[in-house]
């Protein structure tokens, strides 16, 4: 087992406003520093990242590629072996924990991106995490690679979620796998294709078009969900917008309080983090948006959290660079890597920018594909959990 970095302290060291109408410094006075710390868990090209209590223990664990950290201490335990492949990557998109057997522990449901097979990772249960590697389980041959990214979410709010994978070839199925609990407990998936061919880099979920049911964001447009609800058939396609490798997840909420939900999304490749408003719709039901420029000052922003990191009792947006997300060979590449978050203001409709981390290329934390918000150590304020090439790492909240 490698041993751990020493824990680094890391102040908030900026504090922009930001966006369309405000590119000014803050105006704030004598507004107090949110206090972080970074600890490096592993180095490695792991890009997922899921949080629970595995062991059953009461305290929240994490689970990063090839290991899982056992609170509270959070030490290295193997967990599973995962291919290389490419110049820089590892066959792991995203993971997730659910309790896959039925026997009441967290299981590890994961992603890959060139793989047709969905596997998940048997917990072998208090008493036997010295015994060596997770069994492998195969959930579903999805029959598909060129995966970007995968969720858990319940997209018919029956209480159980649903398998999502999104995927860069836009000739790749839109498709929706259910969890099936059967009567031994054990889930196995029942597949529902959403369209035939017609995906693309990014997936969000929620109400567009204020039926009161969720809907399917992607690169080049949405997906309407049918009337009968998400499985009674085919959805409708509406190519009402282009959101250029769109970051995983496009968030969908109401931001401006007009009653229609708007999108946040990020060039996962690029430079550009934007929201889209949505306008009134036009007479034949076809939805109409304005983009908005947040900031445009770091790059591959792919991946996005919405959570309350500052106490304030509303969420922020949390984000920041991938390393090296296509090998080097995307804009800014070589850039400092950055974990940031920024407030919405609606009154002024602008967002004000807090750089948690900075650190030169690779040596420090990036964003990878996914972005956990936990309380880890009981101090009543979230941390950050990411993985990345740049190595897992937890940014502690020690708030002001």
């Amino acid at each position: 087992m490698k041993r751990f970095k020493p824990l680094i302290p890391i102040i908030l060291i900026l504090v922009l406003a930001v966006g369309a109408s405000a590119q000014q410094r803050d105006k704030n006075k004598g507004a107090s520093q949110q206090k972080w710390r970074v600890r490096l868990l592993h180095k490695d090209n792991n890009e997922g990242v899921a949080v629970g209590d595995i062991d059953g223990d009461g305290k929240l664990d994490i689970t990063a590629g090839e290991f899982w950290y056992q609170a509270p201490e959070f030490k290295q335990r193997p967990l599973r072996k995962i291919l290389p492949f490419g110049a820089d990557y590892m066959q792991n998109n995203s993971e997730h924990l659910y309790d896959m057997d039925g026997d009441g522990d967290l299981d590890v449901l994961a992603g890959a991106f060139t793989l047709h097979n969905v596997d998940w990772f048997e917990n072998p249960g208090a008493g036997n995490y010295d015994k060596g590697l997770w069994a492998v389980r195969q959930l579903v041959d999805t029959g598909t690679g060129h995966n970007e990214a995968s969720f858990l979410h319940d997209i018919d709010g029956d209480g159980t979620p649903e398998f999502i994978e999104n995927s860069w070839n836009k000739k790749n199925p839109m498709q929706i796998f259910r969890l099936v609990r059967g009567d031994d407990g054990k889930v196995s998936a029942k597949k529902h294709v959403v369209s035939s061919s017609g995906n693309g880099h990014g997936l969000g979920f929620g109400d567009l078009n204020g039926d009161k049911k969720q809907d399917i964001v992607f690169q080049a447009g949405w997906y309407e969900q049918p009337a009968a609800g998400p499985f009674s058939g085919p959805w409708k396609y509406h190519h009402d917008f282009d959101l250029p490798h769109a970051s995983c997840p496009i968030l969908i909420l109401d931001l401006n309080r007009d009653g229609r939900n708007d999108l946040i999304w990020s060039d996962g490749h690029s430079y550009g983090l934007y929201w889209q408003e949505q306008l009134e719709p036009q007479s034949d039901g076809t939805t109409t948006w304005r983009q908005h420029l947040i900031d445009k000052k770091f790059s591959q922003g792919h991946s996005l959290a919405w959570d309350d990191v500052d106490n304030d009792g509303q969420p922020e947006l949390i984000t920041g660079k991938r390393y090296y997300a296509h090998s080097g060979k995307d804009a800014g590449a070589h850039d400092d890597i950055t974990v940031q978050y920024y407030n919405w203001i609606p009154k002024t409709r602008t967002w004000t920018k807090h750089l948690i981390s900075t650190a030169p290329a690779g040596k420090g934390p990036g964003i990878g594909l996914q972005i956990r918000v936990h309380d880890l150590d009981g101090n009543g304020w979230k941390d950050i959990i990411v993985p990345g090439k740049s190595g897992t790492h937890i940014i502690w909240n020690d708030g002001k």
